[in-house]
């Protein structure tokens, strides 16, 4: 008997819907209504992608008790005229965390670049004290970037991404976020020291930049 419940726990469990599946229902239900769509006209736009649904799919969806597959979220992407990362995503951009999986968090901001391609799942830079990291730290980071760039991108783009001049700017990104963070959090002596730092990165990133026009006019 023991080992049937065990099994019928997993097994409800492996059907319980996860953090991201909750905020794809919830994403989805107010996608959908702040476009002034009805669920009937939800399908009729699912059906003409050739992804038709049964008549409750909309409703038992956006209740939680369905889930998502990559199909669905896809056509549904396309059928709300939003990017899929829309549903996927929570409505935010700053430090507030968000649960991509049970036992794994991270901030916003961070999650959308993630998800956008642009960093690894990694909070590094975001944090609003303004501290800056230390060389080893950065170049874990920088390691860390590299593995998730090789294959997250296509090769064209990729290739693109090695230029120092990109790398420059990404690092720049993410003190920028840094100082903004610093700044609305309201600690000057922060703010003050993360400029200085954004300052210093923002000269790296012109020195890649010169050396680009020293070679178109090669």
């Amino acid at each position: 008997m023991g080992t049937e419940e065990g099994a019928e726990a997993r097994k409800r469990r492996a059907n319980e819907l996860g953090p991201t599946g909750k905020r794809v229902a919830e994403n989805l239900a107010d996608i959908r209504k702040a476009r002034g769509m009805t669920m009937p006209a939800l399908r009729e736009e699912m059906a003409k992608l050739g992804r038709p649904l049964p008549a409750t799919a909309v409703i038992k969806t956006e209740q939680k008790e369905r889930r998502v597959d990559v199909d669905d979220l896809v056509a549904f992407a396309l059928a709300l005229n939003v990017s899929p990362l829309t549903l996927l995503l929570p409505r935010e951009w700053d430090d507030s965390p968000v649960d991509l999986a049970p036992d794994f968090a991270l901030k916003t901001r961070t999650a959308w670049r993630w998800a956008e391609g642009r960093s690894p799942a990694n909070d590094w830079g975001t944090s609003p004290d303004g501290d800056e990291l230390n060389d080893e730290a950065e170049q874990d980071y920088l390691k860390e970037r590299e593995e998730y760039e090789l294959l997250t991108h296509p090769a064209g783009r990729r290739r693109a991404a090695q230029r120092p001049a990109n790398r420059a700017a990404d690092t720049l990104s993410a003190m920028v976020g840094r100082l903004v963070n610093a700044v609305e959090g309201g600690n000057k002596a922060a703010a003050e020291r993360q400029l200085r730092i954004t300052k210093n990165r923002l000269t790296q990133l012109q020195t890649e930049i010169d050396q680009i026009e020293l070679e178109l006019g090669d």
